[in-house]
């Protein structure tokens, strides 16, 4: 048993089935096709690499921030 949707009617949202031509088919074969290689691909694009980059440096960067007085207070 499903649980429902939010406003509690517990069935299910009805699809967008009508379709006028072929080409439309065509269209939204693709554009699927590509939502399903983008999720595929996981975060191998370079943009998501370098944000990625930038937050371990920062991180890095606050936890030297942190411990640097501790370091030097012990000389």
């Amino acid at each position: 048993m499903k649980n429902g949707h939010v406003n509690g009617s517990g069935d299910e949202p009805p699809r967008k089935t009508n379709i006028t031509s072929l080409e439309e088919v065509r269209k939204r074969a693709e554009a699927e096709a590509k939502a399903r290689a983008r999720a595929t691909r996981g975060p191998s694009h370079i943009r998501d690499v370098i944000i990625g980059a930038v937050f371990i440096a920062m991180a890095l960067g606050m936890i030297w921030h942190w411990l640097a007085p501790l370091v030097a207070g012990a000389r």
